[in-house]
């Protein structure tokens, strides 16, 4: 399943714990992952040519939100078109369009992984 030239899986939490875990489970299971603990690291990550095929975004960021995150990527045509799941023990305040699903955090991993595999699957990632 690990293809060296696909790009990662940007992992975004400022949990250390929770991108070691994501990046171990999503590792074991063939794909390459980036890390950033903060919505700001995330957006200058992916704005200086940093590669992603897919965004697990959390809600709940030291310096912002997820849906500010989630905005300023729609709002950048060089990335809007980045897959995001939400992977939160947050729920969102109202409707995200264009997200690829909400995964609530610790009790639905079985569920994130079948959520990674399809999206990474229809962009030929998988």
């Amino acid at each position: 399943m690990l293809v060296g030239s696909r790009a990662p899986i940007l992992i975004v939490d400022d949990v250390e714990e929770t991108r070691y875990l994501l990046r171990r489970v999503l590792q074991m299971k063939g794909y390459a992952t980036a890390e950033a603990g903060t919505g700001a690291e995330a957006l200058r990550y992916l704005r200086d040519g940093g590669p992603a095929c897919l965004i697990i975004l959390d809600m709940n960021l030291p310096d912002t939100t997820g849906r500010a995150v989630h905005a300023a990527l729609k709002g950048d045509p060089s990335l809007a078109g980045i897959p995001v799941v939400i992977f939160s023990g947050m729920n969102p305040d109202g409707p995200m369009p264009d997200i690829v699903a909400y995964v609530r955090k610790g009790v639905e991993v079985d569920r994130l992984l079948s959520v990674v595999e399809a999206a990474c699957a229809s962009a030929g990632m998988g």
